[in-house]
């Protein structure tokens, strides 16, 4: 195993291992997010965590696969993966809605991964979905600054959602 491929299974085993103490430590995390300053919402503080860690876990997950194969971004492939990705992407979404309104309706403190695992999916796709329009139309770039600038584009955009868009509707 390469040292690409160690430090791939690194980032992903911290993810899991986040996602898991999470659950474990639940009670002391809402203890620690109730002495935030007024200002900050809760909720907000742990979307916008939540979007950085799993957005540049992917970023950095794809550069290390990229140092493992230089080719990995000259693939046909990106040349149509915007379209398969937006293709899945509403597929996802119906079948979130389509969960939402029969799992997810009923769920517990207890099942709450459930939901983390759902919000990972989505934000690595929507990811995913940014680096392939990136380099698909882009401008010619070098992997690590096209990896770095959809990353950054990815959580500037659901940033900009995550803040303004409740705030207009």
């Amino acid at each position: 195993m390469s040292k690409w491929s160690g430090y791939q299974l690194g980032v992903m085993c911290a993810v899991i291992a986040c996602l898991v103490s999470k659950h474990f430590y639940i009670i002391s995390i809402h203890e620690w997010l109730e002495s935030l300053p007024s200002w900050m919402n809760p909720s907000i503080a742990i979307t916008f965590v939540c979007i950085i860690v799993t957005v540049w876990s992917t970023a950095a997950v794809l550069y290390w696969q990229d140092r493992k194969n230089t080719q990995f971004f000259t693939h046909k492939i990106w040349r149509v993966l915007p379209a398969i990705l937006g293709v899945v992407f509403v597929l996802s979404l119906i079948g979130f809605v389509v969960l939402g309104v029969t799992v997810f309706s009923s769920i517990t403190q207890n099942q709450q991964w459930q939901i983390d695992v759902v919000l990972l999916y989505f934000l690595t796709l929507i990811y995913l979905f940014v680096l392939s329009v990136v380099q698909r139309y882009g401008k010619v770039r070098t992997s690590e600054d096209l990896i770095v600038y959809s990353a950054n584009c990815t959580v500037l955009v659901l940033l900009i959602i995550l803040f303004f868009v409740p705030g207009i509707l």
